[in-house]
This record gives C-alpha cells, sequence and structure tokens, in this order.
C-alpha cells in the first residue's frame, strides 16, 4: 500500500513537470537521456524510478526539488493544534441522536475512530459508525420501536440486503443472530452505523461529550485502536496531550 502510494506520488509529480513545460513525453524523455517508454511507465506508477532518475526528468523539464526535514509527528500535532475548540464532529452527530428517540436513556456508546474524532481527533466522521447498545431488554425494546417507525433499516452484516419484518424482540434477536459476530447496520436519517450488543458494563465505560442538540457518549480514548496508520499516529498523540494535559 505505502509503496503504491510512493509511486503514485512519483508519477504525478513527473506528469505535473512535464506539463508545466508543455513537452510532450517523447521530448522530455530526448532531453533526459532515456526512452519514451521509461517516461511513461514512470507517468503510470508501473516503474519507481531512482533518485538520479527523477532528479534527470525533473531537470529536463527545467524544475527541480528541494526536500526540507520536520520533526517526527509535526503534521499530526499542526493538525491536532487546528482542530482544538471544533465541535462541527460532535454537533453533527449529536443532531442524529437527538433524533433517534430514547437512544439518549440507554448507556450506549459510539465507538471507534468516530468516537476518536468526537473526542478531537483530526479524522473525517466515517460511516459506517461504531455504535455499541448495552444487551438487554430495554435496549432491544428500543431498537424494535425504531423500527417499527418505519425511518430505519437494518441489515446484518455480512448480508447484502436489508432484513425486513424487524418489528419484534424476537425479530432483533434474529438480526444479530445473522449477523457476522452479532454485528448489523443501521441506517437512520441518512447515516449509517455498525451495531453491536455488548455487556452494560462495557457500554458503560464512555465519555460524555456536549453536542449543540443532544450528548454523546463515546468510547474513552485509550481503547480506541486502529490498523491504520495515520490513524494510530492521531491517537497516539493525542493520547499524549490529554496525557500532558493532566499532568
Amino acid at each position: 500500500m505505502e509503496i503504491d502510494e510512493a509511486r503514485g506520488g512519483v508519477a504525478q509529480l513527473v506528469k505535473d513537470a512535464r506539463h508545466g513545460a508543455k513537452q510532450t513525453q517523447a521530448k522530455l524523455a530526448e532531453r533526459a537521456g532515456v526512452s519514451r517508454a521509461t517516461v511513461a511507465a514512470i507517468e503510470t506508477g508501473a516503474r519507481s524510478p531512482s533518485w538520479e532518475m527523477l532528479t534527470g526528468l525533473l531537470a529536463a523539464a527545467g524544475q527541480q526539488m528541494r526536500i526540507e526535514l520536520e520533526p517526527l509527528d509535526d503534521d499530526v500535532r499542526r493538525a491536532l493544534s487546528a482542530q482544538v475548540g471544533d465541535t462541527r464532529v460532535a454537533d453533527d452527530l449529536s443532531m442524529t441522536v437527538s433524533l433517534m428517540e430514547g437512544l439518549s436513556g440507554l448507556d450506549y456508546r459510539f465507538e471507534g475512530l468516530a468516537a476518536a474524532a468526537v473526542l478531537g481527533a483530526p479524522l473525517p466522521l466515517t460511516e459506517p459508525i461504531g455504535l455499541a447498545l448495552p444487551d438487554g431488554p430495554e435496549t432491544v425494546e428500543w431498537l424494535a420501536a425504531l423500527l417499527r417507525t418505519g425511518a430505519a433499516a437494518v441489515t446484518p452484516v455480512g448480508h447484502p440486503y436489508p432484513l425486513g419484518g424487524v418489528r419484534t424482540a424476537e425479530g432483533v434477536a434474529r438480526l444479530v443472530e445473522l449477523g457476522e459476530d452479532g454485528r448489523f447496520l443501521l441506517e437512520f436519517w441518512l447515516r449509517t452505523f455498525v451495531v453491536r450488543f455488548v455487556p452494560a458494563a462495557e457500554a458503560g465505560r464512555a465519555v460524555t461529550v456536549v453536542g449543540e442538540h443532544a450528548p454523546l457518549r463515546v468510547q474513552p480514548l485509550h481503547e480506541i485502536e486502529s490498523t491504520d496508520r495515520n490513524a494510530a499516529r492521531v491517537l497516539r498523540l493525542l493520547r499524549e496531550q490529554t496525557q500532558d494535559a493532566r499532568d
């Protein structure tokens, strides 16, 4: 993945330099002393040039590179600083919570990177949004009632289409049974959540964040993990900043 991204960046760099010089691939190749096929392969990402070839191609287009170093993770620190005081993610999500009548009365919690975004991480609120609900009859009845309004639809994770007829506790149980690891997708008000039932104690481990329309319960920062490299960096530095603020 990282190699593909690097090739794509080099490809665009060479292409932009050539276009800026108003040269054809053949002309750039001639001036750089390489074949046109080599230029084409580099511009499509099929080939990674050596440093010497890259600088030669850029020079042939009248350009040179300037590389600057900065302290590790400074880009994330700048993004975190810019995010301070920005409540748009929390306000946006709180609008949906306010429309999901009765949800605020449950010990639910938003999880994963959505929770991190609410807690101030400079990350987009991507869907599906992780939502953990406390396992119990009260939650089952809330979900069944929400579905009875017709404003929501559910699809077991791993299934290609929504599950119709979920209007009772038995229907909710069937929904959970069909989903991979008991998870299901809940579509409501142009939002998609990936939902799982968890023990009440687990759902109860939450941080409350004030939103414009309703308070939000989110997974504590120290519990949030991600396999995405950039998101993992953001989480690590956000934890460090949070710890420094406490100290």
